[in-house]
């Protein structure tokens, strides 16, 4: 996990959008409000799918503005060294 997915902005904005983005999805498919395991799993699966999707695409965004931002580094990972 990068330090971008460990932001808690981040993860509220993706899992936000995810949430939106899982129940018009269900309710496009004739499933407006989850009621049995079986519809909470395909709810669980949907918006796993998407908040991946989501934080992919941005880790991805930020990677073609900014390759060299902080936020892209994983947690306690040291730079690389220089070649002398």
């Amino acid at each position: 996990m990068s330090n971008l997915e460990s932001k808690w902005w981040f993860v509220a904005t993706v899992s936000g959008v995810s949430a939106f983005a899982a129940r018009f999805v269900l309710e496009m498919a004739g499933i407006p409000s989850p009621s049995g395991w079986a519809q909470w799993t395909l709810f669980f699966f949907c918006l796993l799918g998407f908040w991946r999707c989501l934080s992919f695409l941005a880790w991805g965004a930020l990677l073609l503005m900014a390759p060299t931002n902080p936020l892209l580094d994983k947690p306690g990972a040291r730079p690389p060294r220089r070649a002398s």
